[in-house]
């Protein structure tokens, strides 16, 4: 696992605050050059479920209560 750098945590919000999304699944790449990540895109929809199964958390219940609070 890779901790996410502070400073791409604040450009993922300000990015969901810009469109007006309440979830976003952000897509990112480690470049070969060392040169830091890649942003490939962000899915308003992305596939996570498989995280939930293999790590048990309720990302399920925790999106369904975050749409519903909006």
């Amino acid at each position: 696992m890779i901790d996410t750098p502070s400073e791409v945590v604040d450009a993922c919000h300000r990015y969901l605050e810009t469109f007006g999304l309440v979830f976003g699944a952000f897509d990112f790449g480690i470049r070969e050059d060392d040169e830091g990540r890649a942003w490939y895109e962000c899915n308003t929809g992305g596939q996570w479920h498989w995280l939930e199964l293999e790590t048990g958390l309720p990302m399920t219940s925790a999106i369904a209560d975050l749409l519903e609070m909006k």
